[in-house]
């Protein structure tokens, strides 16, 4: 909501989650004191000056959307056909369809840049996982800098998932220049390139641009996205998905 709005206050957003302002309090409380959001006088801030670098920690942005990237990521694996390889990019709704696809026990072999969906992913007995060296991003389970974008240069894959922080004019952006090289890689060497991202992403800017929206073969989001966006999209010339996990959005 912050990264829609700018700023919000805390009964609009208790109402808006349906929780009381005591526990939005204690929320906006913990994501001021570790560096997510500005605390004001009855509500909380994203500045301007940080929007397009904001990133959600890792425990907090599984958080964000868990329904709708569960449903993302059922839809996403059944898209995975026996014997291919395909990249997994690192996130929590790529996370969600290297889940879905355990449970397929379709047979492929996956390749990804993330210690958690590589945990994942090994165990099923039907996946082969592969991982790239690199440097692992300082709280994260991601992958990253030159051994990991050179050895995915070398790669030619079949399918490719992708996250990413935000979609916006027509480009895909990140919020480093590390996340985005990486990316980048994954996009050139795939056959198919497949967008993840829930509703939320489809709003503001991020740091630094990695594809175009008419890089990707598929975008697969839920039905929670704005219909401004939709049409954006849709003028782009991109397939959409729609997964349902709610009441229809608003206008």
């Amino acid at each position: 909501m912050l990264r829609l709005e700018g700023a919000a206050s805390l009964r609009t957003l208790a109402e808006a989650l349906n929780t009381s302002l005591s526990t939005v309090r204690r929320d906006v409380e913990f994501l001021d004191s570790a560096g997510f959001v500005q605390r004001t006088h009855g509500g909380a801030i994203l500045e301007p000056s940080r929007r397009t670098s904001f990133e959600p920690g890792a425990a907090v942005a599984s958080e964000i959307a868990s329904d709708a990237k569960r449903a993302i990521g059922r839809h996403a694996a059944a898209l995975i056909e026996p014997r291919q390889t395909v990249l997994f990019d690192s996130g929590t709704t790529t996370l969600a369809a290297a889940r879905a696809a355990c449970e397929r026990a379709v047979p492929f072999t996956a390749v990804t840049n993330d210690l958690a969906i590589a945990t994942r992913l090994s165990a099923a007995a039907a996946v082969e996982v592969i991982m790239p060296g690199g440097t692992i991003r300082p709280e994260s389970p991601t992958l990253l800098g030159a051994a990991t974008v050179r050895f995915l240069g070398t790669l030619a894959a079949d399918l490719a998932f992708i996250g990413t922080e935000t979609v916006s004019e027509g480009r895909l952006s990140d919020t480093s220049l590390d996340l985005a090289e990486v990316k980048r890689t994954m996009v050139a060497v795939a056959e198919r390139v497949v967008l993840l991202a829930d509703s939320s992403k489809f709003a503001g800017r991020s740091f630094c641009a990695f594809a175009r929206v008419q890089d990707l073969d598929r975008i697969i989001t839920d039905d929670q996205i704005r219909p401004a966006a939709v049409a954006g999209l849709k003028a782009d010339g991109v397939r959409l998905d729609r997964v349902p996990v709610g009441p229809p959005a608003a206008p």
